[in-house]
């Protein structure tokens, strides 16, 4: 996953701020989240691909966590794909219980 840093880079943040760090931190963990349900328990932390998916996920999250006309379209598919995941994740856990 992308550290701290890589994503500021990534999205042009070039100052400290507390509250910023602690957005971008739980945005990072999200999308650590949504590849693992997206790609699977084991998904290759150093494909330079899988990293670019990180940062692009972790970018639409930050950029649009509010609702437009715009990005309304991309958050309800981030929430669906999201539901989904959630779903087969506890569908799984409850088969090996």
């Amino acid at each position: 996953m992308p550290t701290l840093q890589d994503v500021k880079d990534y999205l042009g943040i070039d100052y400290t701020d507390a509250a910023t760090d602690r957005r971008l931190t739980k945005t990072i963990s999200v999308a650590g989240k949504f590849l693992e349900g997206s790609l699977g328990v084991g998904y290759p932390l150093d494909d330079p691909r899988v990293h670019e998916l990180a940062l692009i996920v972790i970018a639409d999250l930050y950029d649009n966590h509010t609702m437009t006309e715009k990005v309304s379209g991309n958050i309800r598919r981030l929430v669906a794909d999201f539901s989904l995941q959630v779903k087969l994740d506890m569908r799984e856990e409850s088969e090996t219980v």
